[in-house]
């Protein structure tokens, strides 16, 4: 299974702007990631056209996803 972190902010256009962590650290505190957040937005150091990407916390969640292989090929064997 793999595990992933989605953090979700405001622009200042009031749209929804995401970051995904990869390989987060498990069980985090929701005080932990809300101030990590927050340090973001008060960085203010992303834009796009002159609109801040993350201008807003919002939230996060973590997103577990599973693979199941139904079959592998073999590219040796072609």
């Amino acid at each position: 299974m793999k595990k992933v972190l989605k953090l979700k902010f405001k622009t200042a256009e009031g749209k929804t702007s995401m970051i995904t962590v990869r390989y987060p650290k498990q069980d985090l505190s929701s005080e932990t990631v809300k101030s990590a957040m927050q340090k973001i937005v008060d960085a203010a150091a992303f834009e796009k056209d002159g609109v801040a990407i993350y201008a807003k916390v919002v939230g996060a969640e973590y997103y577990t996803t599973q693979t199941d292989d139904i079959f592998a090929s073999d590219a040796k064997a072609e």
